[in-house]
């Protein structure tokens, strides 16, 4: 069946969502009929959507209404499990306590699944309630549905998971203060996003802008469901005046999510050139 083509029923002009300035300029036009639009924050760096589609239940609907179903039968790769392994065994790194771990976002459960073998209290937040129920049931610990904000659990974290879902929030400032509460002394906080002036991403952009390629999104049905895209510089500024310290951050492809390889420790960690951002962050003292 084919899929009706997304307009958005409303649009709203925002400030930037890591400074709140609303000084900007025009980055890139993007999406079917180039309909969408990111500005890049003058005084911070951050590329994020303005004027957007009004953040409301329309939107939402449109844009996660298929998020929300899930598979009965679904089974943990062991692919999957191997790759959220690599990215747990630089966690353990930095988590020296590990002792409860908390993953948002955490959909059918596969880093929770991978998360069990390290640490004896793993819990998820998933939006989906039907999900979280599957979830929850199939690996036996507690999946939250609900927002991030209003969550409020007895015990503390070691560690909170952030893999690939703060862009698609609109208020990212009130999910780092929810850690700041939930955190454990020496706690750290990863945030994996994408990284917008990526080597790749640049190119892109190069391209369309002299005109060699479109760049229009050709599934017309598709929703600009990222609401803001992190840069380096950005992020880094955003984390520190929110109360966080830095311990690492680099660059990952996801064919190389622990930037294990020879190229990827040159382009990833040393350059950050890559396509996506890790950050891993513990509280200010």
């Amino acid at each position: 069946m084919e899929r009706k083509k997304y307009i958005p029923h409303e649009w709203e002009t925002v400030s930037c969502p890591f400074c709140d300035s609303y000084k900007n300029k025009l980055h890139e036009r993007f999406g079917c009929d180039l309909q969408f639009t990111y500005v890049k924050c003058e005084k911070c760096g951050l590329i994020y959507q303005s004027p957007r589609p009004k953040y409301d239940e329309v939107f939402l609907k449109a844009a996660y209404g298929e998020y929300f179903t899930y598979d009965e039968g679904y089974e943990y790769s062991e692919a999957n499990l191997l790759q959220w392994d690599k990215e747990l065994k630089e966690i353990l790194r930095f988590d020296k306590k590990r002792t409860a771990i908390l993953d948002i976002g955490s959909c059918m459960g596969d880093f929770l699944k991978a998360a069990q073998k390290y640490y004896p209290i793993c819990y998820g937040i998933e939006v989906s309630e039907n999900m979280a129920k599957f979830t929850e049931k199939k690996l036996n610990t507690r999946i939250f549905s609900g927002d991030y904000t209003d969550f409020n659990p007895s015990e503390k974290f070691s560690c909170i998971h952030m893999s690939h879902v703060i862009e698609h929030i609109p208020n990212p400032k009130d999910w780092l203060s929810k850690s700041k509460e939930i955190l454990d002394e020496n706690g750290i906080l990863v945030i994996s996003v994408p990284n917008m002036l990526s080597m790749s991403r640049r190119f892109k952009l190069s391209l369309k802008r002299l005109g060699l390629v479109k760049g229009k999104w050709k599934e017309n049905w598709r929703t600009p469901d990222h609401l803001f895209e992190p840069t380096i510089k950005s992020t880094i500024k955003f984390l520190n005046e929110n109360g966080f310290d830095i311990l690492e951050y680099y660059t990952y492809s996801r064919k190389d999510p622990d930037v294990s390889t020879l190229s990827g420790k040159i382009l990833n960690r040393k350059l950050k050139t890559g396509s996506n951002l890790r950050f891993f962050v513990t509280l200010r003292k």
